[in-house]
């Protein structure tokens, strides 16, 4: 093998990982045309191209892979990133006012929920009835609630929250309305646009989170 020559396991690790994505971009427009039930890992499979055996092999079970489709949506495909390790994130903890911080949320979190709400939304409906998809969404949920629980406190360092409701309630109001059923019921059902979707969210969320009714930029 010459300097130049990969190795054979890298070889097959860069397949591998192709061939991830390939199920995993499947398995998202599967999902979100059929639903979670609807939906077959054999018709999966061929959407992506592979055999059903390549299906299991790497997932194993539909909660499993609609798992994946969630966290591969959150993170993005350009540059897979979790929202912690992004730069808008940077830029809100630096960011002095409370209100301005907040706006630089909404839009940076914009993105993951333009990929994201469907999908989520398809999680959400099968979670009524699956106790396996149930955990799934549970999981993810809870994943979720910790980063609106961690904006809610970077925006309490640099100003007072609301003091007429507790954290917990400030953060379930956060969550749903900066939501996956908010955003979806809007875009698709609604018509709405991204820019309009994140436009009103800076017009409503200042007030029902933040001490003082802020103007914040759309």
């Amino acid at each position: 093998m010459t300097p130049n020559t990969p190795p054979v396991n890298s070889i097959r690790r860069k397949k591998a990982d192709a061939t991830r994505r390939k199920i995993i971009q499947a398995a998202h427009k599967e999902f979100i045309a059929r639903g979670f039930h609807g939906a077959t890992m054999a018709g999966i499979a061929a959407r992506a191209g592979v055999a059903s055996q390549t299906v299991y092999f790497v997932f194993h079970t539909k909660p499993e892979l609609i798992s994946a489709v969630i966290d591969a949506a959150v993170l993005g495909e350009e540059d897979p990133r979790p929202p912690r390790a992004q730069p808008w994130w940077a830029e809100m903890v630096a960011e002095p006012d409370a209100a301005e911080a907040l706006r630089i949320f909404i839009h940076g979190a914009g993105d993951v929920f333009a990929r994201a709400a469907a999908i989520a939304e398809v999680l959400r409906a099968a979670a009524l009835t699956d106790d396996e998809v149930r955990r799934t969404h549970k999981h993810h949920e809870a994943l979720r609630r910790d980063g609106f629980g961690q904006v809610l406190e970077i925006l309490a360092g640099k100003g007072p929250l609301r003091d007429d409701r507790s954290f917990d309630e400030l953060t379930d109001a956060f969550m749903t309305v900066y939501g996956d059923s908010t955003y979806n019921l809007l875009a698709t059902e609604r018509g709405w646009s991204h820019d309009q979707i994140m436009a009103w969210l800076c017009d409503v969320l200042p007030g029902m989170l933040l001490a003082r009714p802020a103007t914040v930029r759309s």
